[in-house]
């Protein structure tokens, strides 16, 4: 992999939208962020070279400015206010906390214990409980609880999930045990106390980011998948590669194509899908993150053309494609879905749509005509049925509770502000129990994906190995493992709960 200087990335046009928004609202379907300060619901679900080109190693020189962050360094890169009035629920022990997390001083792990400015009252509400049998018998309380919310969703029985609700939000705690936090996150980091709390955190998501995406795997993990079956699948008669990205983001994927691309002598065309015009969830701009790919690729040596469009404006090409032919270019199209690191919730139901036009330009080319690279960040098996709503909604209650317990691994006790600050920015905007019926009324529809009639492109074991690697397997709970009948898909698991599917197609 070619060495670059390091690259100032799009965060100086970061703007934080969370103060922007209306919390007296509810869900709105046509937007991909949840907010609510009432549960109404609807009752309508009722019922090998290339292994070098891109290794585990590639995904931090080039991407962040300065040095490598590490958890605990973070401390000294964020910095969050005095609490307002009328926040009583949460304890000024709890957000002096914080702040002494925000603020420490030091480099290593043991002068953060020694020097870490935590008051005795959060330290207390962190780690001091009356008994383990009483924090087991909250535990248990909590999942029986959120059991029997999915239960009354399913039946349309709202006055019931109101007061089941309120029971939930009597036990949950942002600074508590897993189903504490998850219960918090699940009902009431949108009101006022969770709403605080991620506006201060929001005020420096820039450096919360690039911790999270260098500390934890979820992210590299499905971008390093992607990228590797990108450039193994790359004719060597292309002149031209074309991205088709339907959710760029930051931009941080794509660096180490660049780099392979210039390597190969070829040359890059870049499409951006747009936002819908309603999502105020993004935390990025996209004139930042094209100048950043454009500093990167001129340094990388890559002659690049970038490109926003919609998904329609897409599809309406698909008529010249067909005649024409692709030519000299060679397809990918990339969707990258519900990644914590994303910190965005996108509808499947555009995911669909794009996919759909995917299909259509590759279904008669194969791997001559391009690439489709497929991850989720919830794991969905577009394959599974599901009983009712209920056993939907406890499906996705395991996903995130294990999502939370993986993300503990990372933290020391003296750390566990931290570990909220992540689970606030990161997690929190995916639990939505407003959205989830949405995604359940797309499943009951068959959200079957359309590239599934396309064939599977196999991924190779130099790749598994690599990516073994960037998970830590050997030394932590995360395994991967290869999937689908033709080998073809990556899934990142945790203590054998399926946490990211990646799956690629041509």
């Amino acid at each position: 992999m070619m060495q670059s200087e390091v690259l100032l990335p799009p965060w100086s046009t970061f703007n934080s939208t969370y103060s922007n928004l209306d919390h007296n609202s509810l869900y709105d379907p046509d937007m991909d962020f949840c907010m609510a300060d009432d549960l109404d619901f609807s009752s309508s679900f009722t019922s090998s070279d290339v292994t070098t080109e891109v290794s585990r190693n590639s995904y931090v020189p080039t991407m962040f400015p300065g040095e490598f962050f590490e958890l605990q360094n973070l401390w000294d890169e964020i910095q969050i206010t005095s609490p307002t009035e009328g926040l009583e629920s949460i304890s000024s022990g709890e957000i002096e906390g914080v702040d002494g997390w925000l603020n420490a001083s030091s480099d290593t792990e043991e002068n953060v214990s020694s020097e870490l400015p935590v008051s005795e009252n959060s330290m207390d509400m962190l780690f001091t409980y009356p008994g383990d049998e009483l924090e087991i018998d909250n535990q248990l309380s909590l999942h029986h609880l959120l059991r029997a919310y999915g239960e009354a969703m399913e039946n349309g029985q709202k006055e019931l999930s109101t007061e089941i609700v309120k029971s939930i939000n009597k036990k949950s705690n942002p600074w508590g045990t897993t189903m504490e936090r998850l219960a918090f996150n699940l009902f009431q980091s949108k009101e006022s106390e969770g709403e605080y709390l991620r506006q201060e955190l929001s005020k420096n998501f820039m450096k919360a980011f690039m911790v999270f995406y260098q500390s934890f795997p979820y992210g590299k993990f499905a971008h390093f998948t992607a990228n590797s079956a990108i450039l193994q699948a790359v004719p060597d008669d292309a002149k031209t590669i074309h991205i088709v990205d339907f959710d760029v983001g930051e931009g941080i994927q794509w660096p180490p194509v660049f780099e392979a691309i210039s390597q190969k002598g070829k040359s890059l065309r870049f499409t951006s899908i747009k936002l819908e015009d309603k999502c105020i969830c993004s935390q990025w701009d996209f004139e930042g993150t094209k100048k950043w790919l454009y500093d990167h690729a001129r340094q990388s040596g890559l002659k690049l053309q970038i490109e926003e469009t919609s998904i329609e404006d897409l599809a309406s090409g698909l008529t010249r494609i067909k005649k024409t032919g692709p030519g000299e270019e060679w397809l990918v199209f990339n969707c990258m879905i519900r990644l914590p690191h994303m910190a965005r919730r996108r509808k499947r139901s555009r995911v669909t749509d794009f996919l759909k036009v995917a299909k259509e330009l590759l279904a008669n080319g194969g791997a001559s005509a391009g690439i489709v690279t497929f991850a989720d960040g919830e794991a969905q098996d577009s394959s599974r049925t599901y009983l009712g709503y209920s056993s939907f909604f406890d499906k996705l209650l395991m996903h995130y509770e294990t999502l939370f317990e993986s993300l503990e691994q990372h933290f020391h006790a003296h750390l566990a502000e931290a570990r909220t600050a992540m689970e606030t920015l990161f997690l929190a905007p995916y639990m939505c129990p407003l959205a989830w019926p949405q995604d359940w009324e797309e499943s009951t529809q068959g959200f079957d994906l359309p590239i599934t009639s396309l064939e599977g492109q196999k991924l190779s074991q130099e790749s598994l190995i690599e990516a073994k690697q960037i998970v830590n397997e050997r030394e932590s709970s995360y395994k991967v493992e290869i999937a689908g009948e033709q080998e073809h898909e990556m899934v990142l698991e945790w203590k054998g709960i399926p946490l990211v599917r990646v799956s690629t197609w041509i």
